[in-house]
Parts: structure tokens; sequence; C-alpha cells
């Protein structure tokens, strides 16, 4: 694949928003924008090497960067240096991405809990034990956590004292495993897991408001909200696109591959990465096909985008690509050492991005 690399700054606005990204795609709704711009070429500003692969996504908050390691630890980095400010340990690998609200930051781990730490010391505020692995990202909204675990339930936990508000179990569970993280909007709850339901839950009390058997087939891809509809990619090698409010499909589209990762939904369109390494544009009205865009490897990570239509998503062949999405152009790349799954986040201007190589990176002008 040719890669084209430009420094016509022109092409990004240089005047960025310094703006948080808290979350895993950014907000409740997994938005994945940004809403600022920043300039290309990007070049390496830090790398901070962890213990252990980086599934788990970055989030900014504040000026720092906290993301979670496969060595069972929750770190938070100085955005604009690089610098340790504090790491907590859990008692199990870290897959959860974190999320950040009012100067607390919320994450689960594969020991069964999830943790509440004050941002500013890693202080243990709370913690929440579960009967089951977490692998899922939290959502926080309205003072309240949204996170899954693997024993099947969806928790609703409150965001300052940890105590419980409700938890919904998933019904007619079938493959073993949550990894779609919840999505939350106009007070719902969006939740899916490995037995290809997707549920629609009262965010204040957990009551069904309705639920819609997708696919005989387990889901990772985590659901997306955007204008009253709901986007969510099935290993069946499904798109669809349902009704918020009501559950029914508007549209169905057909994948070549399997989905790892999160569609994002823009205006005018639907993106989704594939194993085939690819990843699909369609139509946001109807689903119709547009076009592809071809990468190296297995495109597993989810896409940020900025404000003006660059995608930054990373590859299985360990490089971080800025694509615009407009064309497909490739407009530049960085290699790291090891596959990238972690979803890359922008803020202030700079980008930043986890690896299997174990390291986080920031890149900027």
């Amino acid at each position: 694949m040719k890669l084209i690399f430009t420094c016509i700054c022109c092409l990004l606005s240089t005047t960025a928003i310094s703006a948080d990204w808290p979350m895993f795609m950014n907000d409740p709704t997994h938005s994945a924008d940004a809403g600022e711009n920043f300039s290309l070429p990007l070049s390496l500003k830090w790398q901070f090497k962890t213990g252990g692969p980086l599934y788990s996504s970055p989030v900014i908050s504040g000026g720092n960067v906290f993301i979670g390691s496969y060595d069972n630890h929750l770190y938070a980095i100085d955005a604009k240096t690089g610098a340790l400010i504090w790491r907590h340990k859990s008692e199990g690998q870290i897959l959860s991405t974190p999320a950040v609200a009012d100067s607390v930051v919320y994450f689960g781990s594969k020991d069964g809990w999830i943790y509440a730490l004050n941002v500013k010391d890693g202080k243990l505020l709370w913690k929440y034990e579960t009967g089951g692995k977490v692998l899922t990202s939290a959502v926080v909204a309205d003072g309240t956590v949204y996170i899954a675990s693997n024993d099947l339930y969806i928790y609703a936990i409150e965001a300052k004292d940890g105590k419980l508000r409700w938890r919904s179990k998933m019904t007619d569970y079938k493959y073993g495993g949550i990894y779609s993280s919840p999505a939350y909007g106009d007070g719902v709850v969006y939740t899916t897991g490995k037995n290809g339901i997707i549920y629609a839950l009262d965010a204040k009390n957990g009551a069904k408001i309705w639920s819609h058997f997708l696919v005989e087939s387990a889901i990772y891809s985590s659901p997306v909200i955007r204008d009253g509809v709901v986007y969510i990619a099935t290993y069946s090698r499904l798109l669809l696109a349902l009704d918020a409010k009501k559950g029914t499909i508007i549209w169905r589209t057909a994948l070549s591959d399997w989905p790892y990762s999160s569609p994002v939904a823009t205006k005018d369109a639907v993106y989704i990465g594939l194993k085939d390494g690819t990843i699909k544009y369609f139509d946001i009205k109807d689903g119709n096909f547009k076009k592809e865009y071809k990468f190296q490897d297995e495109v597993n990570s989810t896409m940020a985008i900025s404000s003006n239509g660059i995608a930054i998503v990373g590859c299985e062949d360990g490089s971080l690509y800025a694509v615009k999405l407009e064309n497909g152009e490739f407009l530049w790349k960085y290699m790291t050492v090891g596959g990238i799954q972690s979803s890359p986040a922008i803020s202030g201007g700079m980008v930043f991005v986890g690896s299997k190589d174990g390291s986080l990176y920031a890149f900027g002008q």
C-alpha cells in the first residue's frame, strides 16, 4: 500500500482547542469525535513503557493521561511530558478503558472489581466487587458509573460513594464473556454482550425498555448513539441501525469480515474497522456501501476523528495511521513494535494511543 505523507499544515488547522477525552470513544454516546483539529505531520513527543501489553485505550482529563495495562496497573501520566504521576495496582490485568469525571477515575479489572481513584494521587476512594472479570469500559453520566461484568450483570453504581443503584442481568447467555462497553443517551443505557442481544435499560432503575435479539452470534463491538439511532456491529458480519426508542431495525448491511472495533457515526456516514484489514464506509441514512480503505493488517482499533474529517486509527501491523475520511488518503503513519487494539484519543492538538508492545505513545507538533 502506497502511503502519502504530507507536511502541508493547511490540511489541518494549527489552532488546537484544548479539550478532554475522558472516556472510551470520548463521551457517553461513543461519538469518537474530538471536536478539535491537529496538525500533520505528527511527531513522537514521548513514549511511556509499562510492564505489559496495552489493550486499554487512553483517556485525557486535566492535562493527564490515564490508561490500564496488562501488568495490573492503572497509570496516570503527564500529557505534556510523559512523566509518571502515579500508578495503582489491581489484582488482575486491565483491559477496561478508564473514565474520568469530577476528579475521579473509574475502571474495571480482571480481578472482578470496579475501582474509583482520586485523579491527583491515585488514592483508592472506593471499590465494588462483581462476580466476574470486568473487561468492559465505564460510562459515567449523571453521577452514575455504568459498567458490565462477566457475571452477566450491568451495574449502575453511585459515582461518589460506590453504592449500588441497580444491576440488571443479561439473559439468554450463550457464548461466554462481555467485551462490549455500554453507551448512554437521553436517560437510557444501551448494552450488549456475546449473547447477540442488545438491551435498552432505564438509567434510573435498570428496567428493560426494549431488547432486540440481533443474531445468533457474539458481539464485541460497543453500541454507538447518534440522532436517535443506535449502531452496532456483530460477529455474524452485520452492521445494524436501530431506532433508539423502539429497538426496531432501521437498516442492516453485510460486512466482509468480523468486527472487533466499534462503529463510528458521523453526520453522513458510519465507519467500521474489520479483521480483513479494511475500514468500510456506509451511508448513514440507508446503510448502502460507499467505500473501503485497505490497511496492512487487521483493524481492531476504533478510530478517533478530528473536527475536519481526519481519522486516527491503529492497526495490527503495529502502525498508527492518519486517514482523510473524504477520500481514504493515507496522510501519515507511525510504526510501533506491537499490534494496536487500543483506540486513539485526541486532546489539545495531541494524539495518544497504547500498543501491545507495552508503551503509551504521545504525538504532537
